[in-house]
């Protein structure tokens, strides 16, 4: 096997196990000159930035370097960085077997094996005390504290693995004996703020979750695959009825108490990678306000008072369009916070349908067979079109 960690033998993922595998979580630490270490024991009591990088996360160095990136893009000072747990991931396996692998009887298999690893070696001191080798359950209270300490952040493709360690927490919880109940207010209490998701919107996010979009992501561009790039709820800027709304604004729309996407109008003033108009990197990276639009320093200013909230929050977590309101009364962006909810109250009202549409390609398959399918008949605005033509 060399330093490839997988081999396919007569259908059988075959795993070298001195090497990781699949999906691996790491914390920054100053304790080596690589500054990264995934044997760990996580203080529970600490703030804890947990995060998910995009598909080309294929390393140790790159995981960091999302780290690196959110702490800066975020504006976490010097001592906080220092008082806090900084973890990321990444994706171990070799891009070019990856279609073969997903051929292997037991893929799925492995894959969840890999997940589970990952949670029980991250969070049982968060969920969990250990006594004469066993895990038990914690008091409701300490669960919750301990919990309100972690913040998932995604970017891209990171948000559906993020789902998947959530998924496997609570399978974990409940087989400690919490009760679903109790699980669900837990899982609560953790703030998540995905960056540009490829989630599609009928993903249920028990996390207090604030999704970023910028209008002019660029994933649903033409040179992705149509019936692919409709998961992405983007690219608003095109869109006739997003123009109807006296121009141009940012949204922030309520999929469920604890859930908020907040779409923002275009973040850059320009872009300077390949493929010019797309904001899917660069949008929420950039922090150099003369490279960001007014909207852009909005959003870019309250996503660092949703995170002092959070490093200084020991309280109940309020719902999400509640904690936007919270950390932005007062402050110069009270009426942006304000205005952004009204803007997306309208919406969701006028195309009267719910956000958690089972899978809106059903209702319009055909057109997505289209290779000259345009920008605007894909994302939120297809979520919410009127359910009427299905």
């Amino acid at each position: 096997m060399s330093n490839i960690p997988f081999a396919l033998e007569d259908g059988k993922l075959r795993i070298n196990p001195n090497l990781s595998y699949f999906f691996v979580l790491g914390m920054k630490t100053q304790e080596n000159k690589e500054h990264w270490t995934e044997k760990f024991i996580l203080d529970p009591h600490k703030k804890t930035m947990i995060c998910f990088g995009g598909d080309q996360t294929r390393d140790a160095r790159a995981a960091n370097g999302y780290i690196n990136q959110f702490t800066k893009t975020f504006g976490f000072s010097d001592v906080q960085q220092q008082n806090m747990q900084m973890l990321s991931h990444y994706y171990n396996w070799p891009v070019e077997f990856q279609r073969t692998f997903q051929g292997a009887t037991n893929f799925k298999e492995l894959i969840q094996d890999s997940y589970l690893r990952e949670v029980l070696k991250v969070f049982m001191p968060v969920i969990a005390t250990e006594n004469k080798s066993n895990w038990t359950k914690l008091p409701d209270k300490d669960l919750l504290n301990n919990m309100r300490n972690i913040m998932f952040v995604t970017h891209c493709y990171g948000t559906g693995q993020m789902i998947k360690v959530i998924n496997t927490l609570k399978q974990k919880m409940l087989s400690l004996g919490y009760e679903e109940k109790l699980i669900d207010r837990a899982l609560k209490q953790i703030l998540c703020i995905t960056n540009n998701s490829q989630l599609e919107m009928t993903e249920n996010i028990p996390t207090t979750t604030l999704q970023r979009y910028s209008v002019a992501d660029g994933q649903s561009e033409r040179k992705y695959n149509p019936k692919y790039s409709n998961s992405y709820p983007v690219h608003l800027d095109t869109h006739t009825e997003f123009k109807k709304i006296k121009g141009k604004k940012s949204a922030f729309i309520e999929l469920k108490p604890n859930d908020v996407i907040l779409a923002f109008d275009k973040i850059l003033k320009s872009t300077t990678r390949q493929g010019s108009g797309t904001e899917h990197n660069d949008g929420f990276f950039t922090t150099d306000k003369k490279q960001l639009t007014k909207v852009g320093q909005d959003q870019m200013e309250l996503t660092h008072l949703i995170i002092q909230y959070w490093y200084n929050n020991h309280d109940e977590m309020p719902n999400a369009i509640d904690l936007l309101k919270k950390v932005s009364k007062g402050t110069n962006l009270e009426m942006f916070v304000g205005t952004s909810i009204l803007n997306g109250e309208i919406l969701k009202k006028e195309h009267n349908n719910p956000m958690r549409n089972p899978h809106f390609l059903e209702v319009v398959k055909n057109r997505f067979e289209n290779p000259d399918i345009e920008p605007e008949h894909t994302g939120i605005w297809k979520l919410l079109e009127n359910s009427r033509k299905g």
